[in-house]
């Protein structure tokens, strides 16, 4: 059976939404546990209790389309929580530092969607979707890093101290969001399997101090 593809479709009933997120749910389940070499329809089918690969097939194209979907879900799922803390604040250096909290902070609680999320984009041959969506977060901090920097400037120019010279803001930006990705490898070595780690929630307020400083 085709999957439902195509620019023109009636609207998903709740039950083929419902169906869809549960194959979503699957595959990143299967993905932060086998990896994305090992994961493939069959085991994503058996994850989530489904009596065959053709379940998924009616809803997905292939591997690729329902990956692109795991992406897609991941991402807005970080961007719901991260970006109304960051848009809480009032003050540049402000938005920059809760940016970097509260993304450990959502790694911490999401660890596994975080993996799966490292395991499509580092494992993929055709991982141009996540690339794009990294690419797009990359020019988000580096907007915050530069309007930070910006308001800085402003501050010690009042102060008749001249600082430190700027970094880039976009070499400031890769180097955060680096130090993001690199914290799911460094919890899973220090708390192997599922589950929140709250230490590196707690991480996340000193690597924000840590970047707010090289500002």
């Amino acid at each position: 059976m085709p999957a439902k593809t195509g620019e023109a479709r009636e609207p998903r009933t709740f039950t083929e939404t419902a169906r869809r997120e549960q194959i979503v749910r699957a595959a990143v389940d299967t993905l932060a546990e086998l990896g994305y070499a090992d994961t493939s329809l069959g085991k994503i089918a058996r994850t989530a209790g489904l009596s065959s690969v053709g379940m998924i097939s009616y809803y997905f194209a292939g591997k690729a389309e329902l990956m692109s979907e795991v992406v897609a879900t991941v991402l807005a799922t970080a961007e719901e929580i991260v970006a109304p803390r960051v848009a809480a604040e009032s003050s540049a250096v402000a938005r920059f530092r809760v940016y970097v909290e509260a993304s450990l902070e959502w790694v911490a609680a999401h660890r596994t969607e975080a993996v799966a999320l490292i395991e499509i984009t580092v494992g993929s041959r055709r991982p141009e979707r996540s690339d794009d969506m990294e690419v797009g977060a990359t020019e988000i901090v580096a907007d915050l890093v530069a309007r930070a920097q910006t308001e800085l400037a402003s501050r010690r120019e009042s102060s008749g101290d001249p600082g430190p010279e700027s970094i880039a803001p976009h070499v400031v930006a890769v180097a955060v969001r680096g130090a993001i990705n690199g914290a799911v490898g460094h919890s899973l070595r220090r708390r192997p399997g599922p589950g929140a780690d709250p230490e590196l929630a707690a991480e996340g307020a000193r690597l924000a101090e840590l970047f707010v400083r090289g500002l």
